[in-house]
Formats: C-alpha cells, sequence, structure tokens
C-alpha cells in the first residue's frame, strides 16, 4: 500500500556532467527589455548632475542676494557719510582715536554701522524668500532673523574694520573698502547661511 506524502518533495535539480546545476530562471515575458548595466549608473549619475546644479543654482542666488546687498551698504554709506542729507552727524574729517594707534572718523563709523545692518536686512529677506526658498524652515522667522545676525558678525566686522582701517589710515576709497570687505565676508556668509540656517533637512516637528 503506498504511503501518503504530507509534505512535497523538493524537486531535483538538474543534474549535468556529474554536477547538479540550479534550475534555469523563468522565461522572460515577450517584449520585456533585458535590465542594462549601465541602468543604474545612469540614474546615479542624472542625480548627481541634478544635485550639483542644484546646489549651483543656490550659490547663483545667494551671490546676487549679496551683490544686491553690497549695493544697499554702498547707498547708505554715500547718504550718511558723502551726502548733506543728514546734517545732524559729525563732520567729515574729524578724528577719535582707536586701539592699536590707529584713527577713526566718528561720522565713517555711524555710515558703515548702518549700512552693513541695512545689508543685513536686505540679505536676510531675499535668502528666505528666494535663495533658501525650498529648504526646510526649522526655527520661526524671529528666531532665524537673530541667529543670522550674530552669525553674520563676522563679515560685518571685516567690513567695518576693512572701512576704518584702509580709509583713515591709507587712503583707501570707503567703497573700494567695503568692496573688499564684502568679498572676504561672502565666504564666511556662505558657510554659515548654507550649513547652519538654512541647512538641508527635514522639517521641524
Amino acid at each position: 500500500m503506498r504511503k501518503p506524502r504530507f509534505f512535497s518533495q523538493p524537486r531535483p535539480a538538474a543534474i549535468e556532467g556529474g554536477r547538479h546545476r540550479p534550475e534555469a530562471d523563468p522565461p522572460r515575458p515577450v517584449g520585456a527589455a533585458a535590465p542594462s548595466p549601465s541602468t543604474g549608473t545612469g540614474q546615479a549619475l542624472r542625480q548627481h548632475a541634478v544635485a550639483r546644479l542644484r546646489g549651483s543654482t543656490t550659490f547663483f542666488k545667494f551671490a546676487v542676494v549679496g551683490a544686491f546687498g553690497y549695493l544697499v551698504s554702498v547707498l547708505f554709506l554715500y547718504l550718511l557719510w558723502d551726502s548733506p542729507a543728514f546734517p545732524f552727524l559729525p563732520d567729515k574729517g574729524s578724528t577719535v582715536a582707536l586701539p592699536l594707534g590707529l584713527d577713526g572718523e566718528p561720522r565713517l563709523i555711524i555710515a558703515t554701522a548702518v549700512a552693513v545692518e541695512m545689508s543685513i536686512l536686505s540679505n536676510f529677506f531675499w535668502h528666505n524668500v528666494w535663495t533658501f526658498s525650498d529648504r526646510a524652515r526649522r526655527l520661526p522667522l524671529a528666531q532665524r532673523f537673530v541667529i543670522f545676525n550674530l552669525t553674520s558678525i563676522g563679515s560685518p566686522a571685516i567690513q567695518f574694520v576693512t572701512v576704518n582701517v584702509l580709509t583713515p589710515n591709507f587712503g583707501v576709497s570707503p567703497y573700494l573698502a567695503v568692496a573688499l570687505g564684502v568679498a572676504i565676508g561672502m565666504t564666511w556668509n556662505w558657510l554659515w547661511n548654507a550649513q547652519v540656517i538654512w541647512r538641508k533637512g527635514k522639517e521641524a516637528a
């Protein structure tokens, strides 16, 4: 009497040349394209190119905003230092002693301080609504602005020192000096803005 089988027996592997050979893969449906080894590589290259393009676009926007901020600072520097619009400010040419034996002009100090802060306001606004608009808003607007001002202190300090050292002591035009300060501070700002304030990531819960 034949005993019933409660468990199905595994299918024997095909034998070829005395060796067990695994069964062949099921046939591919008619019309189905064979997978190409280069498909994964092509997708990775496209993703890398898109990421690089996006990063380049972000830096381009950052540079445009920085250039506009420079124009804002030059405008207020002119209004407060070189124009007669604010006669109540100290006279041009009056000096005060600064550390390290340097001289400074009170009117120029006030003008550069206001010009720098106005450029900070302009840069924050445009970075928030344009440059980094596609990134997560991890912090409230007011908190981002405070951090932006604090982390931007490096660039204004560079501009402030550059103008108030090069102009009274070396005869460099304040407009050329502030341009030099902006160029040096741009790298500082990019690192803080892109990596800290508007860094990539998920929205905060």
